[in-house]
């Protein structure tokens, strides 16, 4: 029994060798489909396309393609004669040898160099597939030696796999619809699959049956995922297998590790979440979150009339040295200015102390710790102190300074914001 694998990385199959070029494989169609029993041969385009990544450039006297030719499962044609071969190297051309089933190209001149950063590319055109579902092996060898040196000449070897499907057999335009989420968003995925009889979404440690389907969404993405499709099919004793991958990239993703080595600081946060008094709504397109955004160009602003009390309570994760506290009110003409109120400060959310308040109709409040001074707090309250109702409140922005960082480590301390508890207890130097 053959398994034949294709695993497609970004529509091109590449290869590692002792070859002095980097070589990548592309067919056309994708993948490769046999030829009927009967009737017009199916046909093929094959591209290779080699890349000098080095510092140096190379001398190359001859290139020689040896493909597979033959009517069973590991040949790739029948017919070497029908592929039309072509070459990107001025100056050079090929020589097909049926009898050793080889193409072979070489230069007018002695040898052409290829320089740092340059290539060639390799086209077998028009070849016919034969009937045998299976995996071609093509064989790359180069005669080379680094330029600039009379050293003798080199073979490299490169050898590049080519699976043969089954003529119904198709996987392929496997997308997300988001290849950039936040966390915690939820990905859509979609494909084109036909012909196979069964087809798994492989991620993380997650192995689904998609099969007879073309979309599927996955929830609570919380890391940057590589997601894989692999379609098989049975013909005959051959398994036919072929995958596609896409990879689905997360803002501020979790991070799960091994050992850690860290050169430098160490800073840890949670992001600022903000909420408002039970009764309060937030006008449609000025969400309460636009007062944690750092702009004053959008605002929060309050949909119906509110009264006295704790208004707005912001928590910033965990508990943290606050030094200053900026506020900004009213929209950019102005208008929805709040009328007095306060800032105040909590460590749990129920013991409220305040900081400053602000008078009448206010544009801005701003409030600083004294000299080496500041306080501790997790919560910040917005609260007012009138009797009279607040009609259409808008908060353009809240600027607290630090940061919310609860754990900063440098080379020469450590500050926690947070409870720290030392189960083995605690060196000092």
């Amino acid at each position: 029994m053959t398994i034949v694998r294709e695993y497609l990385v970004t529509g091109t199959e590449q290869a590692t060798s002792s070859a002095p070029l980097y070589f990548e494989l592309t067919t056309d169609p994708d993948p490769v489909r046999v030829s009927p029993s009967s009737g017009d041969p199916q046909r093929a385009d094959i591209v290779l396309v080699g890349s000098r990544r080095s510092g140096l450039g190379i001398e190359c006297r001859k290139i020689t393609i040896t493909v597979p030719a033959g009517n069973n499962s590991p040949d790739l044609t029948s017919d070497i004669n029908s592929i039309a071969p072509q070459i990107s190297l001025k100056d050079w051309t090929p020589r097909t040898d049926a009898e050793a089933k080889t193409i072979t190209f070489t230069p007018t001149t002695e040898f052409t160099v290829i320089g740092r950063d340059e290539g060639v590319t390799i086209q077998l055109m028009d070849a016919r597939i034969n009937t045998q579902v299976g995996s071609a092996p093509l064989r790359i060898e180069m005669e080379w030696r680094e330029i600039g040196f009379d050293d003798p000449w080199e073979t490299g070897l490169a050898t590049m796999n080519i699976g043969k499907f089954p003529p119904d057999f198709v996987l392929d335009n496997f997308t997300a619809e988001q290849p950039i989420i936040d966390n915690g968003d939820s990905v859509r995925l979609s494909w084109v699959a036909q012909g196979a009889s069964s087809v798994k979404l492989l991620y993380d440690v997650a192995e689904v049956d998609v099969t007879n389907k073309t979309t599927w969404t996955v929830p609570n993405v919380t890391g940057t995922t590589v997601f894989y499709l692999r379609g098989t099919v049975q013909v005959g004793n051959n398994t036919v297998e072929r995958t596609l991958m896409t990879t689905v990239t997360v803002r501020i993703p979790d991070l799960v590790i091994g050992n850690l080595e860290i050169h430098g600081s160490v800073r840890m946060s949670r992001p600022q979440s903000v909420s408002l008094k039970q009764g309060i709504e937030a006008e449609p397109g000025h969400p309460m979150e636009d007062i944690l955004d750092g702009s004053l160009d959008t605002y929060f602003l309050t949909k119906n009339r509110i009264f006295g009390g704790t208004l707005i309570i912001v928590d910033r994760g965990s508990r943290s040295l606050i030094t200053s506290v900026d506020l900004w009110f009213g929209d950019r003409a102005g208008n929805f200015r709040p009328r007095m109120g306060r800032v105040a400060v909590s460590t749990d959310g129920k013991e409220w102390n305040a900081l400053d308040a602000w008078s009448d109709n206010a544009t801005e409040f701003h409030w600083k710790a004294a000299a080496g001074g500041s306080v501790i707090a997790r919560y910040i309250g917005i609260e007012s102190i009138s009797n009279w109702a607040w009609d259409g409140v808008a908060i353009r922005s809240l600027e607290v300074d630090p940061p919310a960082t609860p754990l900063i480590l440098d080379d020469n301390a450590a500050e926690f914001s947070v409870p720290v508890i030392a189960r083995s207890g605690i060196t000092e130097p």
